[in-house]
């Protein structure tokens, strides 16, 4: 048995919570025993959690808004017991946050011990400095001085590495004024507009200096995956907020919502928290105005975003001109630049000689001074070349064309994995060329590229001067890229999966751009849409779908027009957008052809009886599927007969009448035969095992539940688990197995659940157990004080 620095006991409600900070803690070095990390399947969980409790020489006691749960509370005892009979065991309560003030008032076995208090966020260094020491044994020592903290917390530096604007550069300082002022006035938030390039993110990140005192800064990108699918930013704002506060939502809540109304519910935990909101890149269309108007609502909330031009609705937010440099604006900036990189050129006589264009525009200005490290500033600002030659656009572009045809072909590749994580890259096994990374080594000099956060961006002036000089080179690198990534995807396991999720959303975004359609549709066949669904990456699954509808409409294949608005219809429904959903749906009516297509009739008749089963409209759903069924039936296509007799029983099974649902999911397997989709297959035994259950063959029914609970986990079908789990240990309760059922029905919990019904009565059930097991062994105390047997 290994031994462990520290064991945690915790609520199975505060999961999420306790995650984190057992993450925190892997951390630092400390080999932790949490139940979910450490338990191996098959092997007994009790004798083994009380083992790892023997090994270890602290117990963190973790106490949150839930209390303590019925076996944690057993869990501590025993630590407790152990410490009091002699054995060297520390126990350290840990108050999580949202804990209430009377956590440990009733615990009177804890309250002698010195606790750890993170109930105003994980984010507290000196709770954690405190938790460290004490698993090691140790006191914490005074506090780090508190000029050495930075204001409003450690995290908050993150802003500038994200948006690429590092500190103690040139100041636009009376932007940055109006901007202070504007937001320092309270009210709608502060939109900062003005041509790509022009400086409105460093002007962004020198107005959160002035203000970010006492607030905690949420630094967000509004452009590229977040402007194609929000749910991007919903997550990032999620893996923030717990990061800050440990007040995150788990995935299955956050994603079983329409995202304005997930969005809303993360705001809603934090409402009273003074937050600094930075949304660089924000797009003026509805998304962007929603996104607005959702931070705008906190009560203690300043919000800075930079666009590219005004809310249609001015009302909504006080937009700042970030407008082109002035000539002495732009001498002072040649002056800064030419200091700091040690250029051998006279700042006052290059701003005379270069075009307002240049010398206004900062981007075109910072990248020509990069260049005359190269070439002579004297031959790149000749008088008797024509103006339009001198233009911003232009003068990058001569830069470009300067470069080494090898160091274009990497500019290329950049401009296509704008954005990208190289970790990304390296998990999702694309490795990229020698020459890509000894390139980069000139174009960052160059100021063609730049490094960020995350990974490295090419600015879109640069992209438009690399489209000018040779319009061939992002698609050729496109292709090279789409084509690496198409074959791993297909089978990559659920880790590297996450990867090239990652990786190909971004990608696909640029190959709707250059209007790359069929490339895109050979790297996303229906394999991966499909795995990224079955393995939870539904953002990327949603984000990668549209582009494959936009892709479709440009090559004009109806067949894909339509079976692809069904696939995001279906899954945007299953996110809780129904009216969307919809309107995806009589959208597919429209295409042409589509009437005149069994097939395609057949897709449409599915997927309306799918939406009406959501709405519980049971009449309208079994009118659809007869249609669907019996142009399936015509067609022969038993895969999409298998679904629509599986939802034929879905319907009968919630109105309860089991008979007819387990003869409609043994029609479903029948039909589908060994070839069906094993998700789709593996769902239908489940249900049909729940049927046979509630008529009379509950033995019969725990076999079937047992196999197919082990084969989606061997197949890591991860997305219908909770609910087979969940009937599992129904089965068991009803067959007099508690332990078993209580155990299963952990599972359930500590396993992501899609429908949000099934997340109901999987807690449900788990608190009756947990408080039935505390019940039935203080009663059995009662009758052993008593000199009954028990």
């Amino acid at each position: 048995m290994p031994t462990y620095d520290a064991f945690i006991s915790y609520n199975a409600r505060d999961l999420a919570v306790v995650h984190r900070l057992a993450e925190m803690l892997h951390d630092e070095g400390f080999q932790v025993f949490l139940d979910d990390w450490c338990l191996v399947a098959g092997e007994p969980w009790q004798e083994r959690q009380n083992e790892a409790l023997a090994n270890s020489p602290c117990c963190l006691a973790m106490c949150g808004p839930h209390g303590l749960g019925p076996w944690q509370n057993e869990e501590v005892r025993l630590a407790v017991n152990a410490r009091v009979s002699g054995r060297s065991m520390r126990v350290i309560p840990v108050l999580l946050p949202d804990a209430p003030d009377s956590a440990l008032e009733h615990l009177d076995f804890l309250d002698r011990f010195t606790y750890c208090d993170f109930r105003g966020g994980l984010d507290q260094p000196r709770a954690f400095t405190r938790l460290r020491a004490g698993i090691r044994g140790e006191a914490p020592g005074p506090p780090e001085p508190v000029a050495a903290a930075l204001p409003g917390g450690a995290h908050d530096a993150e802003y500038r590495s994200g948006f690429n604007a590092p500190a103690g550069g040139w100041r636009r300082s009376s932007v940055v004024a109006a901007a202070r002022a504007a937001a320092t006035a309270g009210g709608a938030p502060v939109v900062l507009c003005g041509l790509p390039g022009i400086g409105k993110t460093h002007v962004l990140c020198d107005t959160a200096d002035d203000l970010r005192v006492g607030r905690t800064v949420l630094a967000l990108s509004g452009g590229g995956t977040t402007a194609a699918e929000p749910r991007f930013l919903v997550d990032e704002v999620n893996d923030r907020l717990d990061r800050a506060f440990g007040r995150g939502l788990a995935r299955e809540e956050l994603y079983l919502r329409d995202w304005p109304d997930a969005l809303a519910a993360l705001l809603a935990r934090v409402a009273d928290e003074p937050l600094l909101v930075l949304l660089d890149d924000v797009g003026t269309d509805h998304v962007g105005s929603t996104i607005l108007r959702s931070f705008a609502g906190l009560r203690d909330c300043l919000v800075l975003a930079t666009a590219q031009e005004h809310f249609a609705d001015a009302a909504e937010a006080r937009h700042i001109l970030v407008p082109p440099m002035s000539r002495a604006e732009g001498t002072d900036f040649i002056a800064h630049v030419a200091q700091s990189a040690q250029l051998p050129v006279d700042p006052a006589e290059l701003a005379r000689q270069l075009p307002g264009d240049v010398l206004s525009h900062p981007l075109a200005l910072r990248t020509f001074l990069a260049h005359t490290a190269y070439v002579p500033a004297a031959l790149l600002v000749r008088p008797d070349l024509p103006s339009d030659v001198r233009s911003a656009r232009k003068l990058v572009a001569t830069a470009v064309a300067r470069l080494p045809e090898v160091h274009r072909k990497a500019l290329a590749y950049a401009a296509v994995l704008d954005g990208v994580p190289p970790a990304d890259l390296l998990s999702a096994g694309m490795a990229l060329p020698p020459w890509f990374t000894a390139s980069l080594s000139d174009l960052v000099p160059r100021c063609l590229v730049v490094h960020v956060a995350g990974g490295i961006e090419v600015p879109q002036l640069v992209m438009q001067a690399l489209d000018d000089v040779d319009p061939t080179a992002r698609r050729a690198a496109l292709h090279d890229i789409l084509a690496e990534l198409a074959g791993p995807a297909v089978e990559a396991e659920s880790e590297v999966l996450a990867s090239l999720a990652g990786v190909l959303a971004p990608v696909a975004l640029v190959s709707v751009e250059t209007g790359e359609w069929r490339a895109l549709r050979d790297a996303v066949p229906d394999r991966v849409l499909d795995r990224l669904n079955a393995r939870g990456f539904w953002k990327e699954y949603v984000l990668l779908t549209k582009a494959l509808i936009e892709a479709a409409d440009g090559l004009g294949d109806e067949a894909d027009r339509v079976r692809l608005r069904v696939r995001l219809s279906r899954k945007i429904a299953q996110l809780g957008d129904t009216r969307s959903a919809w309107q995806l749906a009589r959208e597919c009516e429209s295409v042409p052809g589509a009437a005149d297509s069994p097939a395609l009739r057949a897709e449409l008749a599915g997927q309306r009886a799918f939406l009406s089963y959501l709405q519980e409209d049971d009449r309208s759903t079994l009118h659809e599927l007869g249609v669907c069924v019996d142009l399936r039936t015509r067609a022969g296509d038993t895969a999409g007969l298998l679904i629509a007799h599986k939802l034929e029983g879905n319907v009968h099974l919630r109105r309860g009448r089991y008979g007819e649902a387990a003869a409609a999911y043994r029609t479903a397997l029948a039909v589908g035969g060994d070839t069906a989709d094993a998700r789709h297959r593996l769902d239908t035994e489940a249900s049909l095992a729940m049927c046979e259950a509630r008529l009379g063959s509950p033995e019969s029914a725990v076999r079937h539940l047992e196999r197919t609970v082990h084969e989606m986990r061997a197949r890591s079908l991860t997305i219908d688990l909770p609910r087979a789990l969940h009937g599992l240990a129904l089965v068991y309760e009803r067959l007099g197995l508690p332990a078993r059922a209580l155990e299963s029905v952990r599972q359930a919990a500590a396993t992501p659940a899609r429908d949000p019904a099934v997340r109901k009565a999987v807690d449900r059930m788990l608190w009756r157990l947990e408080n039935l097991q505390q019940v039935t062994r203080l009663a059995g105390d009662g009758r052993k004080a008593e000199g009954e047997p028990r």
